[in-house]
């Protein structure tokens, strides 16, 4: 394996290299239950992914001349389990799902329930592993993946990947293994300075977490 080079970081992903294509994604104000709007549990309105701890919109499938940057059933995600997500995600349900057990099992109680946003680095995006031209497709690709680069709690106190890697964030992090198939932060590969990555795609079928 070749040794990962220590790039400069944004928090914002660098833009996509030149060849990789075009997708496009409309948005649809439509629920996933199957019941008219004037039907809905109270708890249901706004809910993606039947589920009412996930709120958002559901868009239409993404598709793409590029091999892994198709998504069948994306979701544009406002918020999971009361915490808002700025921006919202564009993720697939098996990835909100996740993150919304995360924010509840391992968010919330690293931070004693006090996390009211995450910044979100990165969701959808077709580019190559790592921005590493040539590089296979990232699991962003396939909406498999976010990126989180901070926490604000309800006092207003901002906590960031890149200057506040702290006991509760690492404590959080640690907490993603297993609800996610891959978890990487600080000192993981040299990419992943300024943001936690995590995904829900398998990897030789046990958690990867660094």
């Amino acid at each position: 394996m070749l040794a990962a080079r220590v790039q400069p970081y944004s928090v914002r992903p660098r833009s996509r290299p030149v060849g990789l294509g075009e997708v496009t994604a409309n948005p649809l104000e439509l629920n996933t239950t199957g019941l008219p709007a004037k039907q809905l549990p109270a708890s249901m309105k706004g809910a993606v992914c039947r589920n009412p701890q996930i709120k958002g919109q559901s868009l239409r499938a993404v598709t793409s001349r590029i091999k892994g940057c198709s998504l069948k059933a994306p979701v544009l995600v406002s918020s999971v389990s009361g915490v808002a997500l700025n921006p919202p995600a564009t993720i697939n349900c098996d990835a909100a799902e996740a993150l919304s057990t995360w924010v509840v099992k391992g968010v919330q109680p690293a931070f004693h329930n006090t996390v009211v946003r995450m910044n979100v680095a990165d969701s959808y995006s077709c580019r190559p592993r790592n921005n590493v031209r040539g590089a296979k497709i990232s699991e962003h690709g396939s909406g498999n993946a976010i990126d989180i680069a901070g926490f604000i709690t309800n006092s207003g106190r901002a906590y960031t990947v890149a200057e506040n890697y702290n006991s509760m964030i690492r404590a959080a992090q640690k907490f993603g293994c297993g609800i996610f198939h891959t978890v990487l932060g600080p000192g993981s590969d040299g990419y992943h300075e300024n943001h936690l990555h995590f995904d829900v795609a398998p990897y030789r079928g046990h958690p990867y977490c660094r």
